[in-house]
C-alpha cells in the first residue's frame, strides 16, 4: 500500500494554489493550536543518550491512570509495529476487525502484516441507533483482534465503556484482543478505558493532540506484560529522544497548564461548531475537531484551498473536518469565507465551472 496522507503538507498546498505558506490557516489536524510551552532543555538531553529510567513512566501512569506504560514515537509508531507484535505472539497473522471509517494508518499496517482484514460500521441504520458502530457478535465470535477508534477520527463517534467492556469479555473468552486507539481520548478521560485491567486489552495514547505536540513524536502502550516486551523488543530502545521525554514529564505533572487548556478548547470547539452550522450537512466532532459531511465535499476543499483555508478531506471524500482555528483573525477570516460559499447560488455548480 502506498503511503498516506492525513493533513498537514502545508507547504505542499501553498505551492500547488500558489498563495504565501504565510497566508494559510491551517485546520487541517485534529492538534490543538495551542501548545504546552516548551521548558528550558539542558544541553546533556541533546548531548547523550535518553535516560530511560528518568520520571517519565511515573508521570505518565499519573496523568493517564494507566500501569506500565510503553513511550513510542507516537502513537503512529504503535500502530505501524503491532500487527507483526501479534502476529509473533500467536504465530502467524489472524482475522482483524477494523472500523469501515477511521484512521486509515490502521488498516494500511494489519494488511502489510498479512492479516485478514474484516470491517464492521457499515450499516448505517446500527449506528444510528447506537451512536457508535459496532461490529456484530458473529464478527466478534470469529476475529483475533477487533480495533476501536475512540473516539473515532474522523467520524467523532465514541464507545461507552460499558459497551467496550462486554465486548473485551467475549473476546477474552476466545482468546482474542481488544485494541483501542484514544489518540483523541484527553478531553473525555471518563470514557477511557485504562482503568480496567486485562491481559487482552491493549491501549494506545497520544501526546500530540490535546498537548498540542505533534511534532515531539511521543505516545504510549499500555498493554499486558507479554505484549509490552515484545513490542518494545520490535521497537528497539530509546524509541522517544531525551529532549522529548523531559517536555512530556513537564507536561503530564503540570495540572493547572491542563485546566486552562481544557477551558479554551472547550470554548473554541463550541464555537466551531456553531460556525459551521451554517453549512449544508451534518456536524459531528470531539473538542479538538468538527468534521461536516457535505455533498461534494471534495469542491468545499477545493474552494477553501483556493481561499488559504486547509482542512482535511476524509479518505471517502464526504466529509471535511476542521481542526480549531488559533487567532481571532483566523476566526474573521473562517467566518467570512464559509459566509460567502454558503451565500452562492448554485454553489456546486458554480463550483465545477
Amino acid at each position: 500500500m502506498t503511503l498516506l496522507h492525513h493533513g498537514g503538507r502545508l507547504k505542499d498546498v501553498a505551492q500547488q494554489y500558489h498563495i504565501a505558506e504565510a497566508l494559510w490557516i491551517d485546520l487541517s489536524t485534529g492538534v490543538s493550536p495551542w501548545h504546552y510551552p516548551i521548558p528550558e532543555i539542558p544541553a546533556q538531553y541533546w548531548n547523550r543518550l535518553p535516560e530511560e529510567s528518568d520520571d517519565l513512566l511515573d508521570a505518565a501512569a499519573n496523568y493517564y491512570g494507566g500501569n506500565n506504560p510503553l513511550p513510542v514515537a507516537g502513537s503512529q509508531s504503535a500502530i505501524q509495529t503491532l500487527p507483526k507484535v501479534l502476529a509473533l505472539e500467536r504465530d502467524g497473522p489472524g482475522k482483524v476487525l477494523l472500523p469501515l471509517v477511521g484512521y486509515k494508518e490502521h488498516e494500511r499496517a494489519w494488511r502489510m502484516a498479512g492479516w485478514q482484514v474484516g470491517i464492521y460500521g457499515d450499516d448505517l441504520e446500527a449506528i444510528n441507533a447506537n451512536g457508535y458502530p459496532a461490529p456484530t457478535k458473529a464478527q466478534i465470535a470469529n476475529c483475533d483482534v477487533l480495533l476501536v477508534i475512540n473516539p473515532n477520527n474522523p467520524s467523532a463517534h465514541l464507545t461507552p465503556p460499558q459497551v467496550l467492556t462486554s465486548w473485551l469479555a467475549d473476546l477474552t473468552a476466545n482468546g482474542s484482543y481488544l485494541v483501542i486507539d484514544e489518540a483523541f481520548m484527553d478531553m473525555t478521560p471518563q470514557q477511557s478505558m485504562l482503568s480496567v485491567t486485562s491481559e487482552q486489552l491493549i491501549i494506545l495514547r497520544s501526546v500530540g493532540k490535546f498537548f498540542g505536540l505533534a511534532g515531539v513524536r511521543a505516545g504510549f502502550v499500555f498493554a499486558p506484560n507479554k505484549v509490552r516486551e515484545l513490542l518494545q523488543t520490535q521497537l528497539g530502545p530509546w524509541c522517544v529522544n531525551g529532549p522529548a521525554r523531559l517536555i512530556c514529564s513537564h507536561a503530564f505533572r503540570d495540572t493547572a497548564w491542563h485546566q486552562v487548556q481544557i477551558d479554551r478548547l472547550e470554548q473554541a470547539s463550541v464555537r466551531l461548531q456553531a460556525l459551521l452550522a451554517i453549512l449544508p450537512g451534518v456536524v459531528t466532532g470531539t473538542t479538538l475537531f468538527q468534521t461536516v459531511y457535505l455533498p461534494s465535499a471534495a469542491l468545499w476543499h477545493d474552494h477553501l484551498c483556493r481561499h488559504g483555508i486547509l482542512t482535511r478531506l476524509t479518505d471517502e471524500q464526504d466529509a471535511l473536518r476542521f481542526g480549531l482555528p488559533e487567532h481571532e483573525s483566523q476566526w474573521q477570516k473562517l467566518t467570512e469565507v464559509l459566509a460567502m460559499l454558503v451565500a452562492m447560488p448554485n454553489f456546486s455548480h458554480a463550483l465545477i465551472k
